[in-house]
């Protein structure tokens, strides 16, 4: 009887390591086609992109890069370029020369901040837009 019993036992956890290693297959296939059906309907309400994750650089301290921002604009003369803005930053933080483009894509959000808080003017649309402080 007890042998039985205990050929029962093996039977039913063999079929069960089956069954959980088909169940892992049947996760990981489930997960493929919800990738592709987000790739395929990002308007979907499961297809919201993950949140990503903020990386602050370390070229600048929080708040650093507005306050020179409008110490640039406040110190020119006319109207300043994207570039020149961020070269005063680099200069004013002795940073490299090449951290430009990197000073340059952050720029950006922080002179859409004041241009809609009314504290700078853009001039121009493209990419020979100006910027200057409003009177």
């Amino acid at each position: 009887m007890i042998s039985a019993l205990r050929a029962r036992r093996l039977d039913i956890a063999a079929q069960l390591h089956d069954t959980e290693k088909k169940v892992s297959k049947l996760r990981a296939a489930l997960a493929n086609l919800d990738a592709a059906m987000i790739l395929l309907t990002p308007d979907h309400p499961d297809g919201i992109a993950k949140r990503r994750d903020y990386r602050r650089t370390r070229y600048f301290a929080p708040k650093e890069l507005p306050r020179l921002t409008l110490d640039a604009l406040r110190e020119a003369k006319g109207p300043l370029s994207l570039g020149d803005i961020a070269l005063h930053a680099i200069r004013a933080k002795g940073l490299s020369e090449s951290a430009q483009e990197a000073v340059m894509g952050m720029l950006f959000p922080v002179l859409r901040n004041f241009v809609a808080r009314g504290t700078i003017a853009k001039i121009g649309k493209s990419r020979n837009s100006r910027w200057t402080v409003t009177p």
